[in-house]
């Protein structure tokens, strides 16, 4: 099912959502042509024992998808985020990472 898609272009709209089965498919479009566009995208749950969320983005100079959590301080078991927010690297996963070239079988 369609949530939103994109007009393309420099927008601050330039992402499509989509979701199909169990799978919500999230794709930005364009993102570094333009401060104004969709550049991050963050997931989390919402469950009173969820998991801190994480923020995903494509770094183009590397090649590849960061993923960052938030900093955060742990007041008597309340977690509470660091003001200003701040998000740290905590894993890259590279583009095409698991690229192979084809067998014999599959080029016939």
């Amino acid at each position: 099912m369609k949530i939103h898609e994109s007009r393309y272009g420099g927008g601050p709209g330039n992402f499509h959502i989509v979701t199909r089965g169990d799978t919500l498919h999230v794709d930005l479009t364009y993102p570094n042509i333009t401060k104004e566009g969709c550049r991050h995208i963050h997931v989390n749950q919402e469950s009173v024992r969820a998991s801190d969320g994480i923020l995903l983005s494509y770094d183009y100079d590397r090649d590849g998808w960061s993923i960052q959590q938030e900093v955060m301080i742990d007041m008597d078991g309340c977690m509470m985020p660091v003001e200003p927010e701040q998000w740290v690297e905590v894993a890259f996963i590279k583009s095409w990472a698991l690229l192979r070239e084809p067998t014999e079988a599959e080029r016939a």
